[in-house]
């Protein structure tokens, strides 16, 4: 049997030649979250865009993260866009040291048998993906810092400074 020629594979594949290696994109659900990109792969039915910026509720997803993301979800980022449209690319001022410090705080902290588990009520597979999140939450978080920070480091910041 002959396959239609406009299958969602043929489409798609239409779809990501307007893309590039290298192009900064947004990628998202219409009416969801927007997070600037580069397009590092172009597949014939994705396109692999790695996060040029923190994502999720809680921004959890660390900068750097790769995603699949059919093109249909892509919008091409033009200088023009980048300098009038604030919320699609918008570049964030640096964090300070102490907000940095504060949240790998609360990450080692969460990290602790009685949070990790919250005091119990959380079993297997749910406490290895709290903790998985929780630690690329924290080396994303180094990341920004710059350096690596212990927690004997962090709690010595935090007594200093609350």
């Amino acid at each position: 049997m002959d396959r239609h020629p406009d299958t969602e594979e043929t489409m798609a594949t239409r779809m990501a030649d307007k893309f590039k290696v290298g192009d900064k994109v947004t990628f998202g659900r219409p009416n969801g979250e927007k997070t600037l990109g580069t397009v590092v792969k172009i597949n014939s039915a994705t396109v692999v865009v790695m996060q040029d910026e923190e994502r999720g509720v809680h921004r959890t997803r660390a900068v750097g993260t790769k995603w699949k993301v059919h093109p249909s979800l892509i919008q091409l980022v033009t200088s023009a866009s980048v300098n009038t449209n604030v919320e699609v690319a918008s570049v964030k001022p640096k964090r300070s040291e102490a907000e940095i410090m504060r949240d790998i705080n609360y990450c080692y902290g969460a990290l602790s048998p009685e949070n990790l588990t919250c005091d119990g009520e959380l079993r297997g597979s749910a406490v290895v993906a709290r903790a998985q999140g929780l630690r690329r939450r924290l080396n994303a978080l180094q990341a920004e810092l710059g350096r690596k920070v212990t927690e004997d480091e962090c709690w010595r910041w935090y007594m200093a400074n609350r």
